[in-house]
């Protein structure tokens, strides 16, 4: 069941009403006053739906290379799932960032505190060691696969659970 925490809900929702709406019944209503009526309900069919997208991943992208100086490599949409935000979980090659794209950006971790991560279907779940404790930041994420590879890439090989950690060093 697809509910309403799922990026992909609210994403494909808007690309369907705005296309629906504008596209379909917009171009049937319009086409006997002129062409010129039909290009304004299409223009604003794709502004509406993929417009919308390519602003934010514009602003996404600003406000990564303000933040952190890097360049983004992968952008998802996400929802972080503690307070039900939505927005973008960004990559670069040093940084994990979760920007929302009217607020400020609040989580930035860096890929080498980053000890542990999981995925279910379209569940994310991030684990970090910061000084003086272990985070999990969980995500539901549009593409799951994307965001394994690319955090696969950021810390190499798959790292042991951060409750088993002092054990393997105990026994080192």
């Amino acid at each position: 069941m697809i509910g309403p925490s799922v990026p992909i809900y609210e994403k494909y929702f808007r690309y369907v009403v705005s296309w629906l709406l504008f596209g379909v019944a917009g171009t049937l209503l319009f086409w006997q006053w002129g062409w010129v009526y039909v290009a304004i309900c299409v223009s604003a069919a794709f502004m509406l739906s993929f417009g919308y997208d390519l602003l934010a991943r514009f602003v996404v992208k600003q406000k990564v290379k303000a933040m952190v100086g890097d360049k983004p490599f992968l952008i998802v949409d996400a929802v972080r799932m503690r307070k039900e935000r939505k927005g973008y979980l960004v990559f670069t090659k040093r940084f994990v960032l979760f920007v929302p794209v009217f607020q400020k950006i609040k989580t930035v971790i860096e890929a080498d505190q980053i000890i542990r991560y999981e995925a279910d279907r379209l569940y994310v779940e991030i684990i970090a060691r910061f000084p003086n404790r272990y985070r999990t930041f969980p995500f539901v994420v549009l593409s799951s696969a994307k965001v394994l590879k690319a955090l696969h890439q950021l810390t190499g090989e798959k790292m042991l659970p951060y409750k088993y950690e002092k054990l393997e060093e105990n026994n080192s």
